[in-house]
């Protein structure tokens, strides 16, 4: 039972981290649809909402994540930043050759690194760190 407790606190984290980067992506495409096209050239402006988001969403995946763990809740948020950082890696390699590749290996690390510090923020709650 422990196990699937684990695997939905997990997931939760999971389902708020990809929910709220979906939401962010349909408000760009809504709002600035020129800048968001396929086509379009890379534009710095937009580089830093996803980054921001990237880290915006990250923080609150692994706080929630950690904040309903049973156990040890840096181990929690540790497993969903590195299923984080692997899909993040299967994400850039489809986008290489159409973005700078800085850009594809920030995109990648800043997300999992902020679910940890999301898990490191619920430690502090706890006055565990």
């Amino acid at each position: 039972m422990q196990i699937a407790h684990s695997f939905l606190e997990i997931l939760a984290g999971f389902i708020i981290i990809v929910g709220l980067m979906g939401i962010a992506t349909a408000l760009l495409k809504r709002f600035a649809p020129d800048l968001t096209r396929e086509d379009a050239p890379p534009d710095l402006f937009i580089m830093a909402i996803n980054i921001g988001v990237g880290l915006a969403c990250g923080l609150l995946g692994g706080y929630i994540t950690a904040r309903y763990a049973r156990g040890n809740p840096l181990v929690h948020a540790l497993v969903l930043a590195i299923v984080v950082l692997l899909l993040s890696a299967l994400s850039s390699l489809q986008m290489k050759g159409k973005q700078p590749i800085h850009y594809l290996l920030i995109l990648t690390t800043i997300p999992s690194l902020a679910v940890l510090a999301g898990g490191v923020i619920r430690l502090h709650q706890l006055g565990v760190y």
